[in-house]
C-alpha cells in the first residue's frame, strides 16, 4: 500500500520570502517515498478535511506557526490517526519548534522527516473538551494584544510583531476578577490578565520556573499588576524568579475551572481568536500527540 504524508500548509504564516515552501515540502515528502496530500489552512480546510479518507497517512506534516500545529495535532487526535507530527516553523513565533529543538529553517526541518521513526510523547491541552492547545491560552488584557496584532505585522516583523503591539497600543489595562477551581480548592484573583501555558519558548528565551511539555501539567498565572510599567515588570519577574512574589499569581494543576463575571468574553489560543463563554473548563491531555523531534 502506498505511504501518504498528510499535509497542513498556512501559505500566510511566518515572515514574507521568496522561497517556494510548498515545493520544498512537497520534494522531501516524494523523494522519501510519500504520495503527498496536501491542504491548505484557509476557509475551505474544515470542509475539506472532513471529506478526506485517512486510511495510510502515515505521516502528518504541518507547514505553519504554533496555530497550524494546533490544527494538525487536532487532525489527528479527532480522527483517531496513528501517525507522527512533522512540523516545519514557517510561523510567527514558532513556540512549539523551538520548544522541542526543531530547526527553524524549513530546510533543517525537513531533514528529520529522514527518521520519522525519532519521536517523543507531549501533552496537549484542552478547553470544554472541545478545543486543543499547545502553548497556552490567555485570557484578558494580553490576550487582546496578541489577538488584536494585525498579521501584515507578523509577516514583517515575525514573534517582534506581538512586541511593537505590545508597547504602541491603546487598549486600556482594566481589571477583572477570577474564579478558578482547581480539583481540590478554589481561588478568587483579580487580574488584567490570566494565562495558562504548556509550553514557552521564544527563540531560547524561557522562563525561570521549568515550563515541561511532557509534565502533565498546565502552568497558570493572572497578571495583578495595574499599569504597563508594572506589567513589564511582572515578566522580568517570570524570567528571571522561579516563584515570582510581586504582580503574579500562580498555580499549577491538570485541571482548572474559571469562571469570569464579567469583561472579556474572547480568549487567544496558541495565536488564534476564540469566543468563550463565562465558564470554562480548561485539562490537560497527558502524552497524548506523537512528535517527531531531532
Amino acid at each position: 500500500m502506498t505511504k501518504i504524508a498528510l499535509v497542513i500548509f498556512n501559505k500566510s504564516a511566518g515572515l514574507t520570502t521568496k522561497q517556494d515552501i510548498e515545493g520544498l515540502v512537497r520534494n522531501k515528502l516524494e523523494e522519501l517515498g510519500y504520495q503527498v496530500d496536501l491542504f491548505y489552512l484557509n476557509d475551505n480546510f474544515e470542509t475539506a478535511i472532513l471529506e478526506h479518507n485517512f486510511l495510510g497517512t502515515e505521516l502528518v506534516v504541518a507547514v505553519g506557526g504554533d496555530g497550524t500545529v494546533k490544527v494538525a495535532a487536532k487532525t489527528i487526535l479527532n480522527n483517531q490517526i496513528s501517525a507522527p507530527l512533522g512540523i516545519i516553523p514557517f510561523g510567527s513565533a514558532n513556540v512549539m519548534a523551538a520548544d522541542l529543538g526543531i530547526p527553524l529553517t524549513v530546510k533543517q526541518a525537513l531533514k528529520l522527516l529522514d527518521q520519522p521513526e525519532k519521536t517523543a510523547k507531549i501533552d496537549i491541552g484542552i478547553i470544554n473538551k472541545n478545543h486543543y492547545f499547545l502553548v497556552g491560552l490567555s485570557i484578558g488584557y494580553i490576550s487582546h494584544v496578541i489577538a488584536s496584532t494585525p498579521g501584515d505585522l507578523k509577516n514583517k516583523f515575525g514573534s517582534f510583531g506581538y512586541l511593537w503591539r505590545f508597547i504602541f497600543n491603546k487598549i486600556k489595562i482594566r481589571k477583572i476578577k477570577f474564579k478558578i477551581k482547581t480539583q481540590n480548592k478554589t481561588f478568587w484573583v483579580k487580574g488584567n490578565s490570566l494565562v495558562i501555558f504548556n509550553a514557552i519558548n521564544y527563540f531560547g528565551l524561557k522562563l525561570k520556573k521549568n515550563i515541561d511539555l511532557k509534565d502533565g501539567i498546565l502552568n497558570l498565572y493572572v497578571f495583578t499588576d495595574k499599569t504597563l510599567l508594572s506589567l513589564i515588570s511582572a515578566l522580568f519577574y517570570l524570567l528571571w524568579r522561579q516563584q515570582p512574589k510581586k504582580y503574579i499569581f500562580t498555580l499549577d494543576d491538570d485541571y482548572f475551572k474559571i469562571y469570569l463575571n464579567r469583561g472579556w468574553n474572547s480568549c487567544q489560543i496558541d495565536g488564534d481568536y476564540l469566543k468563550i463563554s463565562k465558564e470554562i473548563e480548561v485539562e490537560v491531555l497527558p502524552m497524548a500527540l506523537e512528535v517527531i523531534i531531532p
